[in-house]
């Protein structure tokens, strides 16, 4: 009677503070478990919706060249334009001007989220710039902002336009930091020419936001 009168008495009591804490335990490296294996299916989402937004840019370009003859050019500062930005971000804000014209089957970039578009050099047309690139392009974009396509990270997506492979000019990005990072065409280290030599090469700096010109977590158009 007296073990059972114990036995009555501990569970009255409740739990002690120490199975309290294991149990607390239990549950926060159950919490921690569920947060890393949710952070890391949502790293592995956004790596995906990356390359598809990259093969789209390239299916862009793909069809805007079989209506012009050409591929987007990756500086405004080329024909048919010629006209001059700050210096950053050439490349995607001249796919993005491109892309949205509404001449020979245009636009060939639709649908782009406007929270995704964004002007991280602060970069405006001049007013005759501006009109040329209206008339040039029939633009419909109400604004003067050189836009560029972000990728999931908020850096602004790389493209250049294989003419631009060459160009003597070092070419300039500013990442969502406001940082300014060069960029440089990528070549095969097994054939030392450019990847993609006749079309275009695109890439995102990845999750980690730093740009690696290709390598590292860069997402590129050249690879699965």
């Amino acid at each position: 009677m007296r073990f059972k009168t114990e036995s009555l008495s501990r569970r009255s009591r409740g739990f002690t503070l120490v199975e309290v804490l294991v149990v607390c335990a239990i549950i926060s490296i159950l919490a921690g478990l569920v947060t890393v294996s949710v952070q890391f299916a949502r790293g592995l989402a956004n790596v995906k919706a990356t390359k598809n937004e990259i093969q789209n840019l390239v299916l862009a370009c793909e069809n805007f060249k079989n209506n012009f003859g050409y591929y987007p050019p990756s500086s405004l500062k080329n024909a048919p334009l010629g006209i001059s930005g700050n210096g950053y971000n050439e490349g995607i804000e001249a796919l993005i001007a491109y892309g949205t014209t509404q001449k020979k089957n245009g636009p060939f970039l639709v649908d782009l989220p406007d929270d995704r578009l964004s002007n991280t050099d602060k970069d405006n047309l001049a007013k005759k710039s501006h009109m040329k690139v209206r008339s040039v392009l029939n633009w419909t974009q109400g604004n003067n902002e050189l836009l560029e396509y972000t990728d999931m990270w908020g850096n602004p997506f790389v493209y250049i336009e294989h003419r631009n492979y060459k160009a003597k000019q070092a070419i300039q990005y500013m990442d969502s930091e406001g940082q300014a990072v060069t960029v440089k065409p990528v070549k095969s280290e097994k054939t030392g020419t450019y990847v993609n030599a006749t079309t275009m090469q695109i890439w995102s700096f990845g999750p980690n936001r730093i740009n690696e010109n290709g390598e590292g977590d860069d997402i590129v158009s050249w690879r699965e």
